[in-house]
């Protein structure tokens, strides 16, 4: 029945209503990569996001537009890894309260950085062989499973491995290279 409700919009309320779509569908991924940084599991990332959603459309109507989203949409989520944190305090990895604030400011600190890396990583991808390429799509871009990789490439267990090593490291040498071109390293 709540769900009913909330689609049911004023006609005063729909360009706020836009606003929020469109500033969580731009902010997703940012959001997402904060949330993960401060839990182990991409799962548990994913449903703290879908949460921090929610609580942001709960408290949309005191977001001021003057300000930026992301920092405000930050606190949103910190408060979501708290209460899930809380939840699962009885799980061997959680970590302290300070430990968390260090994490989340450090996070909130690399934002411009990590994204002009992810820009760089980008790039690089697109330098890769077709077959570099189709073997970091497959295992990091679509999760396949080591076995199916295995059989449709037709390698072994270390070899499949070790492409997957080298392929990595050329990716890092490549952002790390774009990032001294442009000063930033």
């Amino acid at each position: 029945m709540g769900m009913l409700m909330s689609t049911r919009m004023s006609p005063e309320s729909a360009p706020r209503t836009e606003q929020l779509v469109l500033l969580l569908s731009q902010n997703q991924q940012p959001l997402f990569r904060y949330i993960f940084s401060l839990v182990a599991c991409e799962a548990d990332a994913r449903d703290i996001l879908q949460e921090t959603s929610l609580a942001l459309c709960r408290k949309f109507a005191d977001y001021d537009g003057s300000r930026p989203f992301l920092p405000w949409a930050y606190r949103f989520a910190y408060l979501q890894v708290q209460k899930h944190r809380d939840k699962g305090a009885r799980s061997l990895l959680v970590f302290g309260e300070d430990v968390m604030d260090l994490l989340s400011r450090d996070r909130e600190r690399m934002e411009p950085e990590l994204d002009v890396r992810l820009q760089f990583l980008d790039l690089c991808l697109g330098k890769l062989t077709p077959q570099d390429k189709e073997l970091v799509t497959s295992r990091y871009g679509l999760r396949e499973g080591v076995d199916a990789m295995m059989q449709r490439f037709a390698m072994s267990r270390r070899t499949l491995f070790r492409n997957l090593e080298l392929v990595r490291e050329r990716l890092h040498d490549c952002v790390t290279r774009q990032l001294r071109s442009e000063g930033l390293s």
